[in-house]
Order: structure tokens, then C-alpha cells, then sequence
């Protein structure tokens, strides 16, 4: 475990290198939420638990593990985006996130 800081607050977190994809759609998420731009994304529960508190520095945002997804297995991530163009605008990136305690 590890600490980070995010807006002036220290969390304990474990830090992952992961393939980040995006997705878009009226959809409902694994857990049965309705999916949301910077709040969800799909993970694999095998390395993230559903339900974990996800930072992304990308976004400066923490989002929330709620759905999972049939391509997204092992140290991949696939983040809710608003539309289809900014889905393909952010493409495939190596990103690092922090599961946060």
C-alpha cells in the first residue's frame, strides 16, 4: 500500500499500470446503476473489486467500479464517456490509476 494525494487529501491506495479503453451508451451497469460520465467504469473483479473508489489523474477525478465487461479482463479498464466521438478520441492508453482505500 501506498498514499496519494488528491485535493489536499491523503488516501491509501494501490497504484496499477492499465490499459484504459472507453465506452458509451444508455446502459446499466453490472451493479445495476445507470453508467455515468466521470463516475464509471468497467473493471475486472478478479484485480479490481467492484465497488472500489477509482482515481484516474487523467481526469482529476475518482470514479467508481461499477461495471464489467467481456473484453475487459486482467490490468484493463474501460471508462464511461459521454458519445461516441470522445470515446474514439481517447482511444487505447496506458494509464496508472490508484485503487483507493
Amino acid at each position: 500500500m501506498s498514499m496519494t494525494t488528491i485535493n489536499g487529501k491523503e488516501y491509501k491506495c494501490k497504484k496499477l499500470d492499465v490499459k484504459a479503453t472507453a465506452y458509451c451508451g444508455r446502459q446499466r451497469t453490472y451493479m445495476g446503476t445507470w453508467a455515468t460520465v466521470n463516475k464509471t467504469i468497467a473493471v475486472d473483479p478478479k484485480i479490481i473489486p467492484l465497488g472500489s473508489k477509482i482515481y484516474i489523474p487523467q481526469f482529476n477525478t475518482i470514479f467508481i467500479a461499477e461495471d464489467t465487461g467481456g473484453a475487459v479482463k486482467g490490468n484493463k479498464i474501460d471508462i464511461f464517456m459521454s458519445d461516441y466521438k470522445t470515446c474514439m478520441r481517447w482511444g487505447i492508453k496506458n494509464i496508472t490509476i490508484y485503487v483507493l482505500e
